[in-house]
């Protein structure tokens, strides 16, 4: 018998002083995107300034669900892109081939 299972995907949003912060941790696909749609629906209404997504612990993204991320620059202050801290080397190598890493500030403090 094996113990409980992780949920596939874990969203954690906090909105402080005009920055949204979202970590990400598990995997994104057709079936766990939603969620984060949820929580983005959020931030948009927040209106915050800053946009930063913390990708080190997803551990798989599917094409649309990268799409989604790059497109929130749609939600800031024009000039403005979403961040994309410490992305997962699967996160990183998605938005360089799909094109969508100029569509974003990709930022690896550690790295």
């Amino acid at each position: 018998m094996t113990g409980p299972r992780e949920p596939p995907l874990a969203v954690e949003a906090v909105i402080t002083a005009g920055t949204a912060m979202v970590v990400v941790r598990g995997e994104l696909d057709l079936t766990t995107t939603p969620l984060l749609c949820r929580h983005l629906a959020r931030i948009r209404d927040a209106r915050s300034r800053r946009l930063v997504f913390e990708m080190s612990g997803v551990d798989f993204i599917d094409c649309a669900a990268a799409r989604l991320i790059a497109s929130t620059g749609r939600f800031l202050p024009e000039g403005r892109r979403p961040v994309i801290r410490r992305p997962s080397p699967v996160v990183r190598r998605l938005l360089e081939l799909a094109g969508l890493a100029a569509h974003c500030e990709v930022d690896n403090p550690s790295g």
